[in-house]
């Protein structure tokens, strides 16, 4: 079963720096995991054995966990000059907010450099999301997101929340929006586009044969850590270009967002459904130990351009379990969080 959208793989140069980025300005301030191994489970995914840093951060107010890699046994391939809208690939991040106009401000007067002003956009029930757009130490796309709802006043106190969505560069829409409907329970579409939208001018690189759609998933999270969002996915295609993805050629954790993961109960009747709905298995379920006392039980499938999707398990968090952790460990944390 599927219970929620869980965390974003992301390639850095640098694990302090990018994590520090994102401690700083986006409340990932607990240190779930840090190992530096050569992880023979994961050679397979990489395509050798590589010993790599792998540390994992919270924002323990909401939304999904980040977990940075940097390869640390040879060297670190670039994310290519040429991809962007028209790739393949975890194209960008999208993180929640309360009062987007102060939470720019003080990006702002921390130093970060925005791609967008605050734009907006129509959601098909009336909802809005007003968004603005910044990259981060790596070049990755990172969109700040608030969501206004029909009737609710908008937000006195910002803040901002954790990861909710990516966004994900597709050849077909409408083949990728069956994928992520039928196979991972993205089901209601709450978004469509098609054209030109000069507002993602700085983004797309002036797409003008764009088509965008955004869907969510109904179900809520019915997983252990209630904090993970249901989850949400924005497919992305320009129908004139035909990008290869953003992966070929270079390695799981090389530069740039080489996956995103799915939390689930009973990982193997997890894989067995996608593999029966047409998902390539791409590694069999496996347990994996990430330090720190945690553990997971993941695997793999591929979506219908070869893009990664993790499932995982929870086995242990700080050598807790996941039940334990939320009991014993997050009254803490989330105290910590308001004293910092």
């Amino acid at each position: 079963m599927i219970n929620a959208f869980q965390h974003i793989g992301m390639g850095v140069w640098d694990v302090d720096k990018t994590a520090g980025f994102y401690k700083r300005l986006f409340g990932y301030k607990v240190k779930l995991n840090d190992l530096t191994a050569a992880s023979k489970e994961m050679e397979p995914v990489v395509g050798s054995l590589e010993t790599m840093r792998m540390a994992m951060s919270m924002n323990v107010a909401g939304g999904g966990i980040l977990e940075f890699i940097e390869h640390k046994s040879s060297p670190i391939r670039p994310f290519p000059e040429e991809a962007g809208y028209g790739s393949c690939g975890v194209l960008e991040i999208g993180f929640g907010v309360r009062g987007i106009d102060r939470v720019v401000d003080d990006f702002r007067a921390k130093g970060v450099t925005f791609l967008t002003p605050i734009c907006e956009v129509e959601l098909v029930d009336g909802r809005r999301w007003r968004y603005a757009y910044l990259e981060d130490p790596d070049g990755l796309k990172v969109q700040l997101v608030e969501e206004i709802r029909p009737g609710e006043p908008q937000a006195k106190k910002p803040a901002v929340r954790g990861a909710f969505h990516v966004g994900i560069g597709v050849t077909d829409v409408q083949r990728s929006t069956a994928f992520y409907r039928n196979v991972l329970g993205f089901d209601r579409q709450v978004y469509a586009f098609d054209g030109h939208n000069p507002d993602l001018d700085p983004v797309s690189g002036g797409a003008t044969n764009l088509s965008m759609v955004i869907l969510e998933r109904s179900a809520p999270n019915t997983g252990p850590i209630s904090e993970l969002p249901a989850g949400t996915v924005k497919l992305i295609a320009v129908t004139d270009q035909k990008g290869e993805h953003i992966y070929k050629g270079r390695r799981w954790g090389d530069i740039g967002c080489m996956e995103f993961c799915m939390d689930v109960s009973n990982l193997e009747a997890a894989v067995e459904d996608a593999k029966a709905k047409g998902a390539p298995v791409y590694l069999a379920p496996c347990e994996i130990g990430m330090g720190s006392g945690s553990k997971g039980k993941v695997a793999y499938v591929r979506d219908p351009d070869g893009t990664i999707v993790e499932f995982v398990e929870i086995c242990s968090i700080a050598w807790l379990s996941a039940a334990s952790f939320m009991r014993v460990a997050m009254p803490a944390l989330k105290l910590y969080d308001r004293l910092t």
